[in-house]
């Protein structure tokens, strides 16, 4: 049985209202940011989820009910990218599009690309992407139990601090993370 507990942690909200001018710049071609094309499967989509996000303790979508969370990748609403560098896949990120806004809510380097240089030239891709003609402004949260480098690059790319809270999270002892 998995022992689940209840941490405290700081979140914090983010917000990008201006588009930056120059996010391409740097990037390179044989780096690629695809969408899913859709029906995205549970399976696919469990995998990029849970091996990203075994270290940061994303657990909410591992406990849903198949139906729905298929529901919610497949929904018009819900794009999944993925990022590949020689074609070889890296990384994924989950966005969620409203009339005026987008938000980032999953974004993360497979294991082991992490620390490897990929992460700011990802982070630009699914910047760029996520503005489109009717984008106002992006959001995306993380918090002290993300990657150390996240907020710190989240702000050199252009991100603001909206707001912070303390929260409770659940945090899973290892053994779900097996298959």
């Amino acid at each position: 049985m998995d022992d689940i507990i209840e941490i405290s942690t700081k979140v914090y909200y983010l917000k990008m209202i201006n588009k930056p001018n120059r996010l391409d710049s740097s990037l390179r071609p044989t780096f690629k940011l695809l969408m899913l094309d859709k029906p995205i499967t549970t399976h696919d989509y469990l995998f990029y989820y849970k091996t990203i996000g075994r270290k940061y303790n994303w657990f909410d979508r591992v406990f849903m009910d198949n139906s729905e969370l298929y529901n919610i990748i497949n929904s018009k609403k819900t794009e999944i990218f993925v990022y590949s560098v020689l074609d070889k896949i890296i990384g994924f990120a989950e966005f969620f599009r409203e009339e005026t806004y987008t938000e980032i809510l999953y974004f993360g380097l497979l294991p082991d690309f992490v620390g490897k240089g990929f992460g700011k030239d990802f982070l630009s891709r699914v910047i760029a992407e996520a503005w489109n003609d009717t984008t106002k402004w992006i959001q995306l949260n993380t918090c002290e139990l993300d990657h150390p480098n996240a907020l710190p690059t989240y702000k050199k790319l252009g991100f603001i601090v909206d707001r912070t809270s303390i929260e409770k999270r659940k945090v899973i002892q290892t053994s779900i993370w097996r298959n």
